[in-house]
Formats: structure tokens, C-alpha cells, sequence
């Protein structure tokens, strides 16, 4: 029997319609005769609760915000259950022993803010045994789904954890697992938010799963984002890379670390509306290893504002021997992600996460580089990313979108192309940034345009 990872987020988990509706696409499944390992989110906005309740720590009524949060669960199974109640409880004494000392140390923030899936497995897991599905609960911290061990935002280590995998899961058994989290040397470690998709994929690389189903609110990948751009369109398959590039440039509906796993090992992503949900046969959008070139070549438009660009000044930098290693290794060392670079003769520009700021600002003040004249900071600016298979080798594609961009007199700041061969971007000011969206996507995707 073959086995499918199928993934439910936290926006299928706001009532217990929602959890009927799981029910019904679960049953699906079980219709065409699969083995289901199915990987869950926490439920909407539990995870949020959670990372409010760290940050007000000192003043958290930990039996008042557990109780609210286990009748959260119990409303879903509608019923009471002294196990799911034991198993919201299980952080009582994390939450009193961080609030006694006055903080919560990074290592015990991950356990708790990871929690939320902990109870959802649990509890989708008896809402399905409930209604005659059978299945068990799996726990990474029992299956063994190891991480590098960095908080916050962990990577798999996929040959160990597929070791443990294939010694614990049974083939022809069901599953639900919690995601977003693995474990290093017994410690918790988050993979980031949205992390759930990236559980899912290592899973499927783990067990060769025949693919994974991902279940959003939306109907998959579209041309841009809606709530940026009117009339926007769906894509119906992405490549590897065009998926990866979207989201790693700014697109929300998947973890960026999320088609690495498959890409490994040709293992196709499937994303499906729930809302919408017909058949396991009629997904939204398709991710697979063969990418397809359209007529004009952009597929979509995504953006970013969690942007700042550091800029290292000087007459002769771009010529100096290792000093963009020095400085990479400096920022590496502080745990800051570069997320690119653009280097010229005079000025090495390093794109980081606005969310780094602060902390960069204080890693460049202790930085001391005879051929750096002068540092900026560039903020309150847009990533807009155009992605496409064939994007840099079909001719007039770049200047089609800086001419409509131009046109709207807007200013373009950054420009790279080559480092991806599927994307080209550049940055604006922040407010311009939706004029721009606009302007492109009219141009590659207007209503004469297929």
C-alpha cells in the first residue's frame, strides 16, 4: 500500500465544522485505499496565544490561560477528555518555572510555542477514532524526526530522522503527527512558522511517500496576492524552483524550506482548498520536478516587506580579497541570515530580514574594515520578486517588467537577476510597492493574456 503525507494547516482548524470537513477529505483517501500519515497544524491562532503568553510571562494566569485553552480543544471534540486535558497541562510547569524566573529562555520558548500541535494531534486523533477512522497518534520526540538543533527556525536532518522513520511507522497504518517541530538532543526546536509544511515534506522523504497533499484556506498558488491585486489568476503547476523562489521570496502558502525534501527524491506536491475540496484527483496547484514555460514566461508575483539592506561603502570594496567573507561570516556568526548580496565597485549590499535590524545595527557597529568609508541602512522597502522557468532566457521579459514599472514612475532602488534562474528582483520604496505589483501583473497577466 502506498503511503500519502497529507498536511491540514491552522486556518482548517478555527471550529468543529472544520474538523468534520478533514473527516470527509480523510475518508476520500481511505476510498482509494492509501495509508495516510496525516500532519497537523496548531489550531487557528493557538500558536499566537502561545507566543503572547511568552512575551507576558511575568504576568501569565497560567491556570486561567491553560483552562481557556484546553476548553478551545474540547469545544473541537465536543465532548470532555482526561487525556487531552493532561496533555494541555503538560507545559503548567514550563509556563510557572519561566514566570518565577522572569524569562524564557530561547530553548524553552520553542517547547512551549510548539505546543499547539502537540494538542492538535491529540485531539484530531480522537475526533477521527471517534467517528471510525482508525489511526494512532505519532510524536516526533517518539519517531524521531531530528533537527540541527537551532531554536526558532531548525532544519531537518533527513538521514537520521528517515533511520528513525522507517523503524517506526508500520506500513498499512494510519498516522497524525503533530508538525512544526523535531528534536535535538532531546530539545524541542521549531522549524519556523508555517513549519507544518516543511514536517509534511521530510516526512514523505523519510517514508518515500508517493506525495504530499497540503490543505490550505486558498486555492493554491495564483499570479499575486489577491489582497495586493485585482483579477488575479491561479497556477495550476509550479517546478521545484518556482515554487521554492515564491516562497522564499515572500509568498505565505508554503514554508520556504518546504519542496527541498522533495526535491530530492522527485516527490510531487499537491495543494488543495478545503473549501473547495472535490477530489484528491483536482488540486489547485501542482509542484513537481518537470517545470513548463508559459506563453509570457511569469508565472506569478510575490513580494516581501520583511526587507532592509545594509550598505557597505567604499571606493574599492567590490575588489577587496575576502572581505565579503569576513563580513558573512561576522553576521553568520551572530546568527543573522543574509538573505542575498549585490556587489559593485563601490558598495556591498547585504539584504537581511527587517526582523534582524536591530541586531545587524549592533553587529556593524563592532564591525572595523579599513576599506569601509561609510555604512547605510536602506528600510521601509519591498522585495518584488518575478518568477518563471525561462525568465532569464527569453528575451524582452526583464524589460517588459522595468518598463511597466517605469511607467508608473516608480523608482527602482536594487535590481539582481542570475542569482535564480527563475526570478529576477528588485526593491522599492514601500510605498510604491503595490503600484508596482499592479503594473506588472497587468502587463504579463491582463484580461487579453493567458
Amino acid at each position: 500500500m502506498s503511503v500519502f503525507v497529507v498536511k491540514f494547516g491552522g486556518s482548517n482548524l478555527k471550529n468543529k465544522e472544520d474538523l468534520l470537513k478533514i473527516l470527509e477529505v480523510v475518508r476520500m483517501y481511505k476510498m482509494y485505499n492509501k495509508s495516510l500519515i496525516i500532519v497537523i497544524s496548531a489550531a487557528y491562532n493557538v500558536t499566537n496565544q502561545l507566543i503572547d503568553a511568552v512575551a507576558k510571562i511575568d504576568r501569565l494566569n497560567v491556570d486561567e490561560f491553560l483552562t481557556s485553552l484546553y476548553e478551545r480543544y474540547r469545544s473541537f471534540l465536543g465532548r470532555d477528555d482526561e487525556q487531552l486535558k493532561e496533555r494541555v497541562f503538560e507545559i503548567k510547569n514550563v509556563l510557572l518555572g519561566a514566570k518565577l524566573l522572569g524569562e524564557v529562555p530561547v530553548q524553552v520558548q520553542d517547547r512551549i510555542v510548539s505546543h499547539g500541535e502537540r494538542c492538535s494531534s491529540l485531539m484530531l486523533t480522537k475526533f477521527l477514532q471517534d467517528h471510525g477512522f482508525n489511526c494512532e497518534e505519532a510524536l516526533p520526540e517518539l519517531f524521531g524526526l531530528v533537527t540541527d538543533g537551532r531554536f526558532g527556525n531548525a532544519t531537518v536532518e533527513l538521514e537520521t530522522s528517515r533511520k528513525n522513520a522507517i523503524s517506526f511507522f508500520e506500513r498499512g497504518k494510519n498516522y497524525v503527527v503533530p508538525g512544526f517541530y523535531g528534536l535535538h538532543e532531546g530539545r524541542v526546536t521549531i522549524l519556523g512558522r508555517g513549519g507544518s509544511d516543511y514536517t509534511a515534506t521530510c516526512l514523505a522523504y523519510c517514508l518515500d511517500a508517493e506525495r504530499v497533499d497540503l490543505y490550505k484556506d486558498v486555492s493554491g498558488f495564483m499570479t499575486c496576492d489577491p489582497k495586493h491585486v485585482n483579477n488575479v489568476k491561479p497556477v495550476r503547476s509550479l517546478s521545484y524552483d518556482e515554487a521554492a523562489e515564491l516562497s522564499y521570496f515572500g509568498a505565505k502558502i508554503l514554508h520556504h524550506a518546504t519542496v527541498e525534501p522533495l526535491r530530492k527524491k522527485g516527490i510531487p506536491l499537491y495543494i488543495f482548498n478545503i473549501n473547495n475540496f472535490k477530489s484528491i484527483d483536482e488540486p489547485d496547484t501542482i509542484i513537481t520536478a518537470n517545470g513548463s514555460m508559459t506563453k509570457d514566461v511569469v508565472k506569478s508575483i510575490s513580494f516581501t516587506d520583511d526587507i532592509a539592506v545594509i550598505q557597505f561603502k567604499g571606493s574599492n570594496v567590490g575588489r577587496v580579497p575576502g572581505l565579503l567573507g569576513q563580513i558573512a561570516s561576522t553576521f553568520g556568526a551572530e546568527n543573522v541570515n543574509i538573505k542575498s548580496v549585490i556587489t559593485a565597485q563601490t558598495s556591498i549590499n547585504v539584504l537581511i530580514s527587517r526582523q534582524d535590524l536591530e541586531k545587524s545595527q549592533k553587529i556593524v557597529s563592532r564591525i572595523k574594515i579599513a576599506e569601509v568609508e561609510q555604512i547605510d541602512f536602506k528600510t521601509n522597502i519591498s522585495l518584488i520578486a518575478a518568477v518563471g522557468n525561462g525568465i532569464l532566457q527569453r528575451h524582452g521579459i526583464a524589460a517588459r517588467i522595468f518598463t511597466a514599472v517605469s511607467k508608473e514612475k516608480i523608482n527602482v532602488l536594487m535590481i539582481s537577476a542570475g542569482a535564480s534562474e527563475v526570478t529576477v528582483y528588485f526593491i522599492v520604496n514601500l510605498e510604491d510597492r503595490d503600484r508596482a505589483l499592479r503594473a506588472i501583473h497587468e502587463e504579463f497577466f491582463g484580461d487579453e493574456r493567458e
